[in-house]
């Protein structure tokens, strides 16, 4: 019981790369910001304008009013 079985370490390794390239993408959109937006985008608070080049590339179908 002390191992973990083949999904349980697909599963681990999968959420570790998320967590990489989510953080990947961060460090990339926070390039477009001013430094205010950049410390509201790392700290989780608030909305933050997101570049127009970003908008046209991450379509949101259900909330469209959410992209400006």
């Amino acid at each position: 019981m002390g191992t973990m079985t083949k999904i349980q370490e697909l599963r681990a390794r999968r959420r570790i790369y998320q967590a990489q390239k989510n953080k990947e993408y961060k460090q990339n959109l926070a390039s477009y910001l001013s430094e205010e937006e950049k410390r509201s985008l790392f700290s989780g608070e608030g909305f933050v304008r997101v570049p127009a080049e970003e908008a046209k590339r991450e379509r949101i179908d259900a909330y469209p009013y959410l992209i400006l």
